[in-house]
């Protein structure tokens, strides 16, 4: 496997006035879990397919394990892709499918057979060894288009282009358990480009947020959770997202680093309180139940400001269209241009 370093790398498609990914930096570590997350449009399949060399940087350059790569082709990269759909040979057997990589390099027969052993045996695939690729599920089919991208031994990386797209959505947390296992396992260097947040949280050690062709965070999912650097991460992550509020609409004031334009928190980060004792102050515009805590109803409560609608998550103890106040337990502060500042607690 190979660690992975990005030096100013940027793109721009024939004929555009302006670059499909902008001039961006990053690493990543031997061995890591690494994801990609944005919404359509946000450069992530630009930014793989630099990486598996089926586009060329404008400029910058692509390191593999300090080994300069931007312009090899991607059989000279050792890149394997996963892609949205399986692409496999119907015609042959798992077997036969999971070898062919194997054997279009001449390796030795009895050990291609052990490696293809061991790699179904990691992705449970092992009784469908003999089956032919045509009889097999989608969920299976993908699986043997993973196992495809980790049998080679000499794999710099795998790249995968929203692997769980065409699978049925009771069988995603499976797939998607499987592969990170796996990748623990092997000690697999994976990049997964996805625009589901939960894909990405769950299955990454880091996650890299992009958006019009720009990187705006990278970190744990954790810090990407709890400090979004920047207010987009904190409305793209999280359901429901952050909340932004403006300090002009502050009815009590809080502690704020100066240039503060606007104040973010999670809807878990604030409390219902009365009218007159809350930083914000609203009416309650809907309810929406998430379950139960200690026999009382839980849920996620949205109120009417004017500065706009914000969520607080919570007991289900108002009514619609209650005066209520919101008070804020933990805030970040973000500048007029959306970076964050700092935190405070209450």
């Amino acid at each position: 496997m190979a660690s992975i370093q990005l030096d100013e790398l940027s793109f721009r498609y024939p004929g555009a006035v302006e670059d499909t990914l902008a001039p961006l930096s990053l690493n990543v570590a031997d061995g890591t879990a690494f994801s990609l997350l944005g919404a359509s449009g946000a450069g992530k399949t630009t930014l793989l397919n630099l990486l598996s060399g089926l586009l060329m940087p404008t400029s910058g350059r692509i390191f593999f394990d300090a080994h300069e790569v931007s312009t090899l082709a991607g059989r000279q990269r050792n890149v394997a892709q996963v892609f949205q759909f399986p692409v496999l040979y119907e015609s042959m057997s798992v077997s036969e499918n999971l070898a062919f990589p194997l054997r279009a390099r001449k390796f030795d027969p009895g050990w291609i057979r052990q490696r293809v052993e061991r790699i179904a045996a990691e992705l449970e695939i092992t009784q469908q060894l003999p089956l032919v690729a045509a009889q097999l599920s989608l969920f299976q089919k993908q699986l043997v288009a993973i196992g495809r991208a980790l049998v080679r031994p000499d794999v710099s990386v795998v790249l995968l282009d929203e692997p769980l797209t065409a699978v049925e959505p009771r069988m995603k947390w499976r797939l998607r358990q499987t592969l990170r296992r796996v990748q623990e396992e092997l000690g697999v260097t994976m990049i997964y480009v996805t625009h589901d947040q939960t894909e990405a949280l769950t299955f990454a050690d880091q996650v890299a947020v992009m958006a019009d062709g720009g990187l705006l965070q990278v970190g744990t999912p954790e810090q990407i959770y709890s400090t979004p650097s920047h207010e987009f991460v904190g409305y793209f992550i999280g359901s429901p997202g952050m909340n932004f509020v403006a300090v002009e609409h502050l009815a009590q004031p809080l502690e704020l680093l100066p240039n503060t334009c606007r104040v973010g928190f999670r809807p878990e980060w604030a409390e219902l309180c009365a009218d007159e004792d809350g930083q914000l102050r609203g009416a309650v515009r809907s309810m929406q139940l998430t379950g139960t805590h200690g026999g009382i109803a839980t849920g996620v409560v949205r109120i009417d400001m004017t500065a706009g609608e914000i969520a607080v998550r919570g007991r289900l103890e108002v009514d619609i269209g209650q005066s209520v106040g919101v008070h804020l337990q933990h805030h970040l502060c973000y500048s007029e241009q959306g970076r964050l500042l700092t935190t405070h607690d209450e």
